[in-house]
């Protein structure tokens, strides 16, 4: 007797992001031995937001993909030379063997 079941995929898609900003204080900030204070974006890591989705195709394999866009939150504007997503933006296979990602993304000592 043959059974035939359906397949049901799981898929998964995440909004995430990272607020930092700091207020930095300066002694000897120029000639004049003046004091700075001011509110810098970045300071532990920079400013961003993103989405990251995977698909589950079945067989073990998963598809995913992750756009990340950074920004400067002390001016409000764009980081990475103004690029929408210009910090992360792939996507990719993985499975139980490993993964294989195509577009831009962090190098591999970040990983």
């Amino acid at each position: 007797m043959l059974a035939a079941h359906g397949v049901q995929a799981q898929s998964s898609v995440t909004l995430y992001g990272v607020a930092d900003v700091g207020v930095e204080f300066l002694t000897h900030a120029d000639a004049n031995n003046r004091s700075l204070t001011r509110m810098t974006s970045g300071n532990l890591s920079g400013s961003r937001w993103g989405i990251r989705g995977t698909e589950d195709l079945g067989g073990g394999l998963q598809a995913l993909f992750v756009l990340e866009n950074g920004f400067d939150i002390d001016a409000g504007t764009a980081a990475q030379g103004g690029r929408l997503f210009g910090r992360q933006a792939f996507t990719g296979i993985s499975s139980q063997y490993g993964r294989v990602t195509l577009g831009r993304q962090n190098n591999i000592l970040y990983d």
